[in-house]
């Protein structure tokens, strides 16, 4: 009503269906439709089903939800937007961006058979200049190439000849292990976001997970949907693939030249802390696991194997997050 140049988006957060099938139709015409687009879309992982709450990268979207929502807002005659998490998420906050540049483009090229015409890529986390958005602004250049050329020459920008190839097998392993994510976990309470900041508890505190920075030994409160044995199993999976991305990037680290060093070297500094946190968190589960088990000396053992397992994942985190101050920061919650 104030302005004639003012672009206004609607956006479907929380609508249910009987609302958005109400309400899409009144939309003024000349607004842009908003829709979350992994939201409602439907998982399986460790024998567990679930939906997507509200954001993810390890589930490729759109939803049905999504797709629905779109066709009610073009048959009312708006253009349609997709809400998309390309940077990072809540399954991981403690990096500025994930890199797993292949399921970012699966779900570019998702979108784009959706015939949605915007995007908005981030949310409180989310806005970094990262590869993940470059990946993403490849795609939509004309003529559009496909996901391997543009994966290739992207590594290749950032990496250099020599590096390119293991840089990106890299991100593809990524990608791969990523999917293992068990989604239905808590996020906002689970330490994937802390990692090995989160100390082990021999004795139970009593205190339940507060949201993001406090999770505790809540490891019950942390599992949401997956049995507390299953969720562990997973992100031990995880971090075993996981793995093998990092040290990809590690062989490519001596190919990379010295003028592009800097970004190589951070972009490990954001892999290995990934890996830290999801392992972190395996050893978390495991520990609570056996600490509310019977105590046998096989228990004990193992619980001592992972105190100590946790301390080398401290001294190691905190070397990377000292070298690279993008480590851990988050804006709404600031340092972890």
């Amino acid at each position: 009503r104030h302005s004639s140049s003012a672009e206004i988006i609607s956006w479907d957060w929380g609508w249910g269906d009987a609302l958005s099938e109400k309400l899409i139709p009144l939309l003024p015409k000349d607004t842009r439709f908003l829709s979350m687009s992994e939201w409602d879309t439907p998982v399986r992982r460790g024998g567990v089903e679930t939906q997507v709450a509200e954001y993810s990268m390890s589930v490729v979207g759109p939803a049905p939800r999504a797709t629905k929502n779109w066709a009610r807002a073009k048959a009312a005659g708006l253009t349609t937007m997709a809400k998309a998490a390309f940077n990072n998420t809540w399954e991981i906050s403690a990096v500025p961006y994930i890199p797993v540049m292949d399921l970012i483009l699966e779900h570019c090229e998702h979108l784009e058979k959706a015939g949605v015409s915007g995007l908005m890529a981030s949310w409180t986390c989310g806005g970094y200049a990262s590869p993940n958005l470059a990946v993403a602004k490849a795609y939509y250049f004309d003529p559009r190439r496909n996901k391997d050329e543009i994966l290739k020459e992207a590594a290749l920008q950032r990496y250099g000849k020599a590096a390119a190839a293991d840089m990106a097998r890299a991100w593809r392993q990524f990608s791969d292990a990523f999917q293992e994510f068990p989604y239905g976990v808590h996020v906002y309470m689970i330490p994937t976001q802390h990692g090995p900041a989160n100390p082990l508890r021999l004795r139970k505190t009593g205190y339940r997970a507060g949201v993001m920075l406090f999770p505790y030994d809540d490891y019950k409160g942390w599992s949401g949907q997956y049995p507390p044995e299953v969720a562990q199993k997973q992100f031990a999976k995880l971090a075993a693939l996981w793995s093998g991305g990092v040290e990809s990037m590690e062989r490519a680290l001596a190919n990379v030249p010295q003028r592009k060093r800097r970004y190589a070297e951070l972009d490990i500094a954001i892999a290995k802390t990934c890996l830290h946190h999801f392992q972190s968190t395996a050893n978390q589960f495991e520990f609570y696991i056996l600490r509310d088990g019977p105590e046998t000396p096989a228990s004990l053992a193992r619980m001592r194997a992972i105190t100590e397992q946790e301390i080398d994942l401290a001294q190691r985190q905190f070397r990377v997050a000292r070298d690279h101050s993008v480590i851990a920061y988050e804006a709404s919650n600031h340092y972890y």
